[in-house]
């Protein structure tokens, strides 16, 4: 019965596996892992459709139906309580023997709430299959801070996301004949999983669940505004995507359920951007400045900010926001504005002084120095 354990990284092993070896966290040995359970990754560029502890190899391949007892994830994984986590999390069920069992972190219904991560009712309002409240669920708590889930009566529902379409044609011939691509593929979806829930959070906090919503993506991360569009947690009403003229209108639509196309709207060139007559409530730039000098950004942003609405953010990450004089000529240069930073490993707003807690030893004393040096994190320029 093969067992394995999802890690961000190679870096994050030995403390994923602590957490489920420990007495502490198992005390009556109900989710301890077997002694040779299979470290994964979801960055490893080693593809085998039967990974083994000889090399990390990755998650994302696609293995055959059924092929694992259990599949846990370490406390390192970057799963957010979206549609993107809930599309992965369904993608593992499947993975899983009909008596095995996906186990995952969960946090308090507050913590949850603050970091975008899964907590039980969150968990239970999506996955929960029973037919009477007395029945058997397929989903239980197995010690404080830990899950269990598999399939019950009824199959897992497919939430609307960018990420199925990947997860759905992982071919394996291509695999082979094209390593480097895949890999792209996956750093592009990670990328988008990790930004669609930190902006997601943005919009709640700003906005709430309810209220319609206009975004505006600019290049960088390109199936962003899909994603957010797809959303069941926010109401995105319109999306705009401005793309580089190389990229094909037909590479968003397959990513779209059918009637979200219509909601979409491609531009190519941030000029047209530009000259675009309409305003938005919320326009992101995530790492869209290559060789542009601080100058020409400031420029940019500036122009971008006159095309908010009454209360609209920019949601922006570049480097130029690693340094204060930056931000403080943004400041300067933008007439009512109200400037915030979140982290870029949880969706969570940082204050001064407060740290964010995490299961994850490691990932504290990450956000601990994101915190107090504010260096890549995601800034929030909001129109008074």
């Amino acid at each position: 019965m093969k067992e394995i354990l999802i890690h961000k990284s190679a870096s994050y092993i030995e403390e994923d596996r602590d957490y489920y070896y420990s007495d502490t966290r198992d005390k009556h040995g109900m989710i301890q892992p077997s002694d040779d359970m299979v470290s994964v990754t979801c960055d490893s560029k080693i593809f085998k459709s039967n990974p083994t502890n000889d090399e990390i190899c990755s998650i994302y391949y696609p293995f055959e139906k059924k092929l694992f007892h259990r599949i846990y994830l370490g406390i390192s994984f970057p799963l957010f309580a979206n549609n993107w986590g809930a599309a992965f999390l369904r993608h593992l069920m499947y993975l899983i023997e009909p008596d095995g069992g996906v186990i995952l972190p969960v946090y308090a219904e507050r913590q949850g709430v603050e970091k975008n991560y899964w907590s039980r009712s969150s968990l239970e309002v999506i996955f929960q299959s029973r037919q009477k409240w007395w029945g058997m669920s397929n989903i239980w708590a197995e010690n404080d801070g830990v899950m269990s889930m598999r399939i019950g009566k009824k199959q897992p529902p497919k939430k609307n996301s960018t990420l199925n379409y990947f997860l759905e044609n992982m071919n394996k011939n291509q695999i082979n004949e094209s390593p480097d691509n895949h890999y792209k593929n996956i750093s592009e979806q990670h990328d988008n999983g990790i930004n669609s829930a930190i902006i997601e959070q943005v919009i709640i906090n700003t906005y709430g669940r309810k209220k319609p919503i206009s975004l505006c993506n600019i290049h960088g991360d390109s199936l962003l505004s899909s994603e957010l569009l797809m959303s069941d947690y926010i109401n995105i009403q319109q999306a705009t995507q401005v793309v580089n003229d190389d990229q094909n209108i037909k590479d968003f639509n397959k990513y779209l359920v059918q009637g979200f196309d219509s909601k979409l709207k491609v531009i190519s060139h941030s000029e047209e951007f530009l000259n675009l007559h309409t305003s938005f409530d919320v326009i992101c730039m995530i790492n869209i400045f290559e060789n542009e000098d601080d100058n020409k950004k400031l420029e940019f942003i500036k122009s971008a900010f006159g095309k908010l609405n009454k209360k609209g953010c920019l949601v922006i990450k570049d480097v130029a926001f690693n340094d204060d004089t930056f931000i403080n000529n943004i400041k300067s240069e933008l007439d009512g504005v109200d400037h915030s930073q979140y982290s870029s490993i949880v969706a969570t707003k940082h204050n001064k002084n407060i740290n964010i807690a995490h299961y994850s030893d490691v990932i504290f004393s990450e956000l601990q120095s994101e915190n107090e040096n504010r260096k890549d994190t995601f800034n929030i320029l909001q129109k008074r």
